[in-house]
This record gives C-alpha cells, structure tokens and sequence, in this order.
C-alpha cells in the first residue's frame, strides 16, 4: 500500500475532506497503527514550553526570543537541538547544555504537575484507538523523562507502551530514524502508520519514513501548510469515527 501522494499546492484549512481520504486509506492497512508526536499534538504544551525556553534564554543567554523565533527556527526539535540553535542564534559562549537541559527539565515537571497538557479529547480518541486495538507509540524529540511526567499522571499513560525519545535515537526529526524505531518496536510496516504531527521537521520525518501523515494545528504556519498532506484543528475522536465507530452505550 502507498502513501497518499502529497499536493505541491498549499492544503485548505481545516483541509476536512482530504484528512477524511487519508484516515480511511490508512485504516484500509492489514494492521492500521498510530504514532504520536508528543509537544503539542499529544499534549498540548507548545504554550508551556515557549514560557520555559522564553524564561530560560532571558536568563541565561539575554536573548528576549519571540513566538516567531521559536515558531521558525527551533519549534519540532529535539530539546537538546532546541538549546544547540540558541546558542548559536545568540553567539553565546562557554555554556554548559545539560546544565541548561536540567533547569528546563524541572521547570517543565513543576508546570505540568498540576495541569496535565493531555486533553480530555484527546484521552477519548486514545481510548477509543485502544479500545479497537489499534497499536500506538509517541515519537518525540523531547526527554523521556518529561514524557513519563505527562504520561504517569494522565488516563492515557497505560495505553501507549512505545516511547521513543530524544535519547533513543542519534537524529533527530526530519530525519526518519524515530519513526522507523517505532514502527519496529511496534511490530508494523510503515506504510500502516498513521503519524500526528505539529511542525515541519515532524511532518518531514514521518513522510521520509514512508508514513501517512497529518498535522495538528488550531492555526498553521504557512510552512506547515505546504508541506503537510492535510491538517487538522486538534486530536478528536471526530478523525477516526467513520472508520472505528465507537463502541455501544458510549
């Protein structure tokens, strides 16, 4: 089974029909399967972690970063990439980058501590893939330990067995090397996996890897528009209900 040929023209947004072909070819595969990308499509904490990177970069690098830095040139990398790019946008000298990973680390453990980022419509949908079966794993570019953060305290943390995160591959997204990990951890072809993305790297990433792919975006960048198959305004069990209705009584 191929992967649904990507238009060179910009997507309509919300692009409903064409998200609707892509879920029912993808849901036509011998063993359909989901991945996830987790910062703002899985949980919903792009927000949380401007305020973090924003705080940081302030502090320690005198950069006052703006959402269009972030958006444009460090949104969809690996925290570690992410750290990497502002210290060279900024020219900043002789600091230490796991130092700088551990502050951000436990600012983001504390914010998230009393507000899981992990929507109630997104539990649903988790659920509901779940309850059909359907395999699933998060692909991120963040640490494993802000994952397990999330993921411990929310509905959803039992449910999703696969992690693959920034420390378990040596390329980061658009490099394909976390999905193709995933896939096999998952025990399914490529060509089965359906991939949630919010950021171009991430959308590149996955198509690269030979995945169906949609984007996550209540408002896309233009970028994310032209190279995304389609998008949609958020994880909702409205995707997939044509394709895994829900079960009775629900």
């Amino acid at each position: 089974m191929g992967v649904p040929m990507i238009h060179s023209a910009v997507p309509l947004y919300p692009d409903a029909h064409l998200a609707r072909e892509i879920i029912t070819d993808w849901a036509a595969a011998p063993r359909p399967a989901v991945i996830f990308d987790f910062n703002g499509t899985l949980s919903d904490d792009e927000p949380i972690l401007f305020r973090i990177f924003s705080e940081l970069f302030a502090e320690h690098l005198d950069w006052t970063m703006t959402q269009q830095d972030y958006d444009r040139h460090l949104l969809g990398h690996s925290d570690r990439e992410i750290v990497e790019k502002a210290l060279e946008i900024t020219g900043a000298q002789g600091h230490d980058i796991d130092a700088l990973l551990e502050l951000r680390k436990r600012r983001y453990r504390e914010l998230v501590a009393g507000d899981n980022p992990i929507r109630p419509d997104t539990v649903l949908l988790v659920q509901l893939l779940a309850e059909h079966e359907v395999p699933m794993a998060i692909v991120t570019g963040a640490q494993r330990d802000d994952v397990r953060a999330v993921l411990e305290s929310s509905p959803v943390g039992e449910l999703i067995r696969v992690v693959v995160a920034e420390e378990d591959v040596a390329r980061g997204k658009p490099n394909p090397e976390g999905f193709l990990s995933g896939a096999d951890q998952l025990g399914c072809a490529p060509t089965q996996i359906i991939v949630f993305e919010d950021s171009v790297p991430g959308v590149r990433g996955a198509l690269a890897a030979g995945m169906r792919c949609l984007a996550v975006a209540g408002t896309p960048t233009d970028d994310l528009a032209a190279v995304a198959p389609a998008i949609v305004e958020r994880l909702s069990t409205d995707l997939v209900e044509h394709v895994l209705p829900p079960p009775p009584g629900r």
